[in-house]
């Protein structure tokens, strides 16, 4: 909090009500607004349940500093994962790291604030293949609802955008960098076009973007600020209640209940950890529990509570109460892929790292004016790009302007440019870091999440241990299997075909601008590219589709919740997180994120 603040206003385990109307299961990015928009009504008894705390501090409200997913552990949660697929020597079984926000608001505490709705084609999308009710036309409006943008140069069209909502998301007027900016430059030679705004349908859908990001003029602008600003839970005190450090067990159903689909009557709570005196409770629900524990724990609390694979449940000696083998299942994410350069430490992140004075300077520039790099993110601009409209070397084939059928094709890879190391080779401190981050927008590889017994990690000469069943604070497994999917690896190739077309772009516009081969391929060969990217391979924390919105026997994976969010089989438990996408968009998640709990809210309001 800031110094002198009032305590945000939390309720403890113990003082918790006998019941609630609704329970909200995670206080992430969607958890926060869909406490807001059921809460608005003073006679609705809304319960927020979060496992983080409320973790708000300077630091964690300054732009650039709270960016972190490698951060201390205060406000994230990290999950181990194994790798399988086609991955390269070495890489085959190890675990990387999966980051997810633990702390009110949830990843949008710790992202890069990106704001990319995705283009009207993403949602058609939806539509074309039976999500009824989820085409552009239907979703807009639920981005707008609760966006205001702030146009500091006079070039976002407000038609587009939302100007009276909560959350608030802006741009820059240019990179802070010369690395930045001169890759925008050599971008624009080689025939990308400028998106200025990169969430306007009327712009072009491929080439170089200006980013949006959720800022106000001087802060980050999370959901849980947003959203779920001290004030409005003070206000809303009698009604509202946020409970953190908490997570729920499981979820138990009314066995007496009669009708479609089984119906929960209870919610089991215990502390996040061990460490803290609180005694685990029991609340009971009146309408609905909404799980919003994002990709991960969305299905570990479905599992617990008896809905998933018949098979693995009765595995782990949990009683079976739907058989939904979508549970879990269709795991994406979209997977990085780091080209490394060096230039001067001026042009880089690290001079804040290696020249403390520029720090001090820039934290002067912050506080007296609020300008400087700490008002900025890593990531400024971003390529989007199709790997069709590139020829065989990846450079963009020549084009007067995109056609309306060209509109249709959504592009395939993003590449991130980033005054920075976005990969984890050794480096050598006495020059600046400058990466590409080439993403696979559109995977065809699937993953899973998966309970793991308690036994799993310790010794099989205690048989007594066997016949433990796993609870909320048991690892999960989650597979990754990044490039399981042979046709993975195309888009990933003609995106470093196109990076590697910019920095010889970059080095012949300026012989002398010492950008240097830090970690790229042997060769611009298939097979050199396949090496490259097979390792190592990097996640860029966008996962997605474990609870997929689909039939319950869709022939692409099955589904777990219908087209109003409601998982199948029950009467009152819904899904909104990025777990319900039917698959990952090929865009940041954030902004779809919130659009979903903004639909799910008007579903159970019964105003859509």
């Amino acid at each position: 909090m800031w110094p002198f603040d009032e305590a945000y206003p939390e309720v403890a385990i113990r003082d918790l009500l006998p019941s609630y109307d609704y329970v909200i299961v995670g206080g992430g990015t969607a958890g926060c607004v869909l406490a807001n928009r059921l809460s608005a009504s003073p006679s609705t008894r809304v319960l927020l349940i979060e496992a983080g705390p409320v973790a708000d501090s300077w630091a964690s409200r300054v732009p650039l500093l709270s960016s972190d997913f490698a951060s201390d552990g205060t406000r994230t949660w990290t999950r181990p994962s194994a790798l399988e697929g086609n991955m390269g020597p070495g890489e085959e079984g190890r675990s990387i790291p999966l980051v997810t926000g633990r702390a009110l608001g949830g990843s949008s505490r710790i992202n890069q604030m990106l704001y990319t709705r995705g283009l009207p084609g993403e949602w058609e999308s939806w539509r074309g293949k039976g999500r009824e009710g989820w085409g552009w036309e239907e979703v807009r409006p639920y981005f707008t609802k609760g966006e205001t943008v702030v146009d500091y140069d006079g070039t976002v069209d407000a038609e587009v955008h939302g100007t009276s909502g909560e959350w608030r998301n802006t741009t820059i007027r240019a990179p802070h960098y010369a690395s930045a900016q001169r890759v925008l430059a050599a971008s624009r030679d080689i025939g990308l076009p400028w998106i200025s705004d990169v969430n306007d349908p009327s712009h072009p859908t491929k080439g170089i973007a200006r980013l949006h990001y959720t800022r106000t003029p001087t802060t980050r602008h999370s959901t849980y600020h947003a959203f779920l600003p001290h004030e409005l839970v003070v206000k809303r005190k009698a009604n509202l209640h946020v409970c953190t450090n908490a997570l729920v067990e499981r979820l138990v159903f009314d066995e007496s209940a009669t009708g479609e689909g089984l119906k929960v009557k209870e919610v089991l709570i215990t502390p996040a950890t061990q460490q803290l005196e609180q005694t685990r409770t029991a609340v009971s629900v009146d309408k609905e529990v909404i799980l919003c524990a994002g990709p991960f724990g969305s299905p570990q609390v479905l599992m617990l509570s008896g809905i998933g694979p018949k098979e693995h449940l009765q595995e782990h000696n949990i009683p079976v109460r739907k058989h939904l083998p979508a549970v879990g299942s269709n795991l994406q994410d979209h997977l990085g892929v780091s080209l490394g350069y060096t230039v001067p430490v001026s042009d880089s992140l690290i001079a804040l790292e290696k020249r403390p004075w520029m720090f001090i300077i820039e934290l002067f520039k912050y506080l007296i004016w609020g300008t400087g790099v700490l008002l900025a993110p890593v990531v400024q601009l971003a390529v989007f790009a199709w790997s069709g409209a590139l020829d065989a070397r990846g450079a963009p084939k020549p084009q007067e302007k995109e056609s309306e059928e060209e509109k249709e094709v959504l592009p395939d890879f993003e590449i991130m440019p980033m005054s920075y190391d976005s990969g984890d080779q050794p480096f050598s401190k006495s020059r600046g870091r400058f990466s590409f981050l080439c993403v696979l927008l559109r995977p065809e590889s699937k993953g899973a999440v998966r309970l793991s017994t308690p036994s799993s990690s310790r010794s099989s000469s205690t048989p007594s241990l066997a016949k433990l069943s796993p609870s909320i604070h048991t690892p999960l497994h989650i597979a990754l299997n990044y490039l399981s999917a042979p046709a993975d690896f195309a888009p990933l190739r003609a995106a470093l075909r196109l990076s590697l077309r910019i920095v010889e772009r970059i080095r012949a516009s300026d012989p002398s601008y010492p950008l240097e081969d830090w970690y790229v391929p042997a060769s611009e060969s298939d097979a050199d590219l396949d090496a490259f990217i097979s390792a190592p391979v990097a996640s860029t924390y966008h996962y997605a589709s474990t609870c997929r919105m689909a039939p319950e026997d869709d022939a692409a994976g099955g589904g777990v919740v219908d087209a109003r969010l409601r998982v199948h089989g029950t009467c009152n438990v819904r899904v909104a997180d990025s777990s319900v996408f039917p698959w990952i968009p090929g865009t940041h998640l954030q902004a779809g994120t919130v659009m979903i709990a903004e639909r799910c809210a008007d579903f159970v309001l019964g105003r859509a």
